[in-house]
């Protein structure tokens, strides 16, 4: 007994083995004589059908009053499709028509029976004459070498190569002569010394367009070296912006030539409503209506909607085949958006940005208009620019080609980067706010308490901190914004502290992103405030690195009632039907200080722009519009140089501004660039602030505010009058 209980229990195991190896190889018999089939039969079936796109409309952008700023042009595109016109089948029956017709006797046949057996009999002989000449062990060899799940190379195996070739060089002449009447008036740009250069198509641009003989060039060097070769594009655009009268007319003549592979399909082309403004925030979409900037690209999933498709059935000559598997889907038409911005503000913004530019000769600038309330971003610009529809570049000098203007560094100026969200700079002054903030907030000190603003040093070997050439003894917590003191904002900010300064920083959100659904800096670089002499040039605008976005938020949360509220470019999200797919409401994001210290805070920017009591003149006089309460920050920074180190003169000069103060509906930022002394020294006062009080009084007119000294504001309006028609 013992015996035989290992003997039973080998035998179970050899068995098991013998039914494995049995079960692999029937698997492997399956995968070899019976899945290549059914996919290559699949493959076959796909083969026989033509696919239609129908392009689903893409979504409408327009701003808060529902103005449209885009449109979808459509028109059709003639596609060559590769795979079908490398295909002997297709290509034979173009060809044997082509024979047919220019065949003496096809005039004298009046049977339409008769003209199709000659067009079949010169078919017949086109492919018996391409048919392989080859021995058994020469077609075992060429079966050896092709993929059996291939269909296509199944069916052209019996084929000789060279004469398939003949095949379609012939055929794609016959396509450039069919086409060529319908697209000797589309221009191509090519490259010349340099240079581009617009030409009209030719026959032989169609032939290079569908044979792709840089490719096949390529390809023949690389496999004589070696390397790996480029694959074709099935899909070939040959024509775009096509009208449907010129489309039908392809239609017909593609169609009355059986030719196979040339598919004019309907296409929807991107259109910008006021192309020169509103650039960055909107974006544009390339070629294939995909989004790459802007708003475009930031919500591309929700504006691109799905193409639809049709299919059609046919035979290998090319006849087309009811069938009710024909597959038909509708396209998905994308949703739209409504933004918050307001184009009257944007436009105004727009003109008095660059007027301001050109008269101080600025190299970069950007306005932002901000509803504190709800944070809606109502107007954005920034210089350079570009145009939505050409792309030219935009600058306060006027509009030039793309490669003409340069910067300092030789590299071509291209318009894309948004100055308002995508700079960082020192803000100087405009940054004091958080330094009072600070110990307004925490009660360390009053906004009436005074603080000593004589020069004074931080740090051993440090420079003394002043106001030079002006010298104050000691001013109120509001004076030294009034008068923007930086020995009296560095004092403030010891008396805060560090770790408070620092709170308030983070509660204005300045080291987190700012929220907008646009590219932006990441977030505010800020010196380590631990070092002393660091923090003592935090608090008054240096080392510290912002964007003017940023900026305008922390205004914003001040002219808020001390409430921070998320950025907001999206008011709606809406779908093709009308409904509302998204409300996209406003978001409250924290609060950053009491109501109070807010309010406290809005009266000393008030005293920004007086031209006189306590404390004497303010240092943005030049952004007051009488009978209106306004309220503001100037910032005056020098820019850094290359090498390290601050340029003399070379400044970037800010306002922001508050309108009206006792009830605000708007913060505007403007930041300037680089200006040029004209007939002041440039700073944020003299540069910045009347460029805001150009748009302001603007503003006032578009958006019906209501004066606070009605009488002030009728005065000085009849004061301008006069002062316009003197010039007269």
């Amino acid at each position: 007994m013992k015996t035989k209980v290992p003997f039973a229990g080998r035998a179970l195991i050899l068995t098991c083995v013998a039914v494995s190896i049995s079960c692999f190889v029937a698997t492997k018999l399956v995968k070899l004589h019976i899945t290549p089939e059914v996919a290559a039969s699949r493959t076959a079936a796909d083969e026989l059908i033509d696919r239609e796109r129908i392009p689903a409309q893409r979504g409408i952008i327009m701003d808060r009053n529902e103005e449209l700023l885009t449109n979808n042009i459509q028109s059709a595109e003639l596609v060559a499709d590769r795979y079908h016109l490398r295909e002997i089948t297709a290509v034979v029956e173009g060809l044997a028509y082509n024979h047919a017709v220019h065949d003496p006797r096809w005039d004298t046949l009046t049977d339409d029976k008769e003209r199709r057996r000659l067009v079949y009999n010169y078919r017949a002989k086109l492919l018996n004459n391409a048919k392989a000449d080859m021995s058994d062990e020469e077609k075992a060899a060429r079966a050896a070498r092709t993929d059996r799940t291939d269909a296509r190379a199944n069916r052209l195996m019996e084929y000789d190569e060279a004469v398939m070739q003949h095949y379609f060089e012939q055929h794609d002449k016959l396509v450039a002569e069919i086409l060529y009447p319908f697209l000797s008036h589309q221009e191509i740009e090519e490259n010349v010394n340099g240079r581009t250069v617009k030409r009209f198509m030719t026959r032989e641009d169609i032939v290079e367009k569908i044979a792709q003989t840089a490719i096949a060039r390529h390809n023949e060097e690389a496999r004589a070296k070696g390397l790996p070769t480029r694959r074709y594009r099935n899909q070939i655009v040959l024509a775009k912006g096509m009208s449907f009268d010129t489309a039908d007319k392809i239609k017909e003549a593609v169609k009355a030539a059986r030719l196979r592979g040339l598919m004019v399909q309907s296409e929807l082309r991107r259109s910008y409503v006021m192309p020169e403004m509103l650039c960055h925030v909107l974006g544009y979409v390339d070629h294939e209506n995909k989004g790459m900037s802007g708003v475009e690209a930031n919500f591309d999933s929700y504006l691109a909607g799905v193409n639809g498709i049709r299919e059609y059935r046919h035979n290998a000559r090319g006849q087309v085949l009811s069938n009710e598997d024909d597959r038909y889907m509708a396209p998905k038409d994308g949703l739209s958006l409504r933004l918050t911005i307001d184009m009257r503000l944007q436009a105004i913004v727009e003109q008095e940005l660059d007027k301001g530019m050109r008269h101080f000769r600025a190299k970069k600038g950007c306005m932002i208009v901000v509803d504190p309330k709800t944070g809606d971003i109502l107007a954005m610009v920034s210089r350079p620019a570009f145009d939505l529809n050409t792309k030219e570049i935009i600058t306060h000098k006027g509009k030039f080609k793309r490669g003409e203007l340069k910067e300092d560094n030789g590299k071509p100026v291209t318009g894309d980067f948004n100055f308002a969200c995508q700079t960082s700079y020192e803000p100087g002054s405009t940054f004091k706010v958080l330094a009072v903030t600070s110990v307004v907030d925490k009660g360390l000190m009053g906004i009436n308490a005074y603080v000593s603003c004589e020069p004074f040093s931080v740090g051993f070997g440090s420079k003394a901190i002043n106001d030079r050439p002006f010298n104050y003894h000691s001013l109120p917590v509001w004076g030294v914004l009034k008068k923007s003191s930086n020995p009296g904002a560095a004092r403030i900010a010891l008396i805060a502290k560090w770790p408070n300064f620092k709170e308030y920083l983070e509660k204005f959100g300045l080291d987190k992103p700012a929220g907008i659904e646009l590219p932006s800096v990441r977030t505010c670089q800020v010196a380590d405030g631990s070092n002393i002499v660091n923090y003592s040039r935090i608090a008054y605008g240096y080392s510290v690195a912002v964007s003017p976005l940023h900026m305008a938020m922390v205004y914003a949360t001040i002219a808020n009632d001390g409430v921070r509220m998320k950025p907001r470019l999206i008011d709606k999200i809406i779908t093709a039907e009308g409904a509302v797919y998204d409300e996209c409401a406003p978001k409250e994001v924290c609060r950053v200080m009491k109501s109070s210290t807010a309010r406290d805070l809005r009266y000393a920017l008030e005293s920004v722009t007086q031209r006189s009591g306590e404390c004497g003149r303010g240092t943005a006089t030049a952004a007051a519009i009488p009978g209106f309460r306004i309220g503001g920050k100037t910032g005056t920074a020098k820019k850094v140089k290359a090498g390290g180190g601050y340029a003399e003169n070379v400044y970037t000069v800010s306002f922001a501004g508050v309108l009206p103060i006792d009830d605000p509906k708007l913060v505007v930022m403007t930041v300037i660039d680089e200006p040029h002394p004209t007939d002041c020294n440039p700073g944020g006062g003299t540069v910045a602030a009347p460029i805001f009080r150009a748009a302001a009084e603007r503003f006032i007119n578009v958006l019906n505010l209501t004066p606070s000294d009605p009488a002030a504001y009728e005065k000085y309006l009849a004061s301008k009058e006069e002062s316009a028609n003197l010039k007269k």
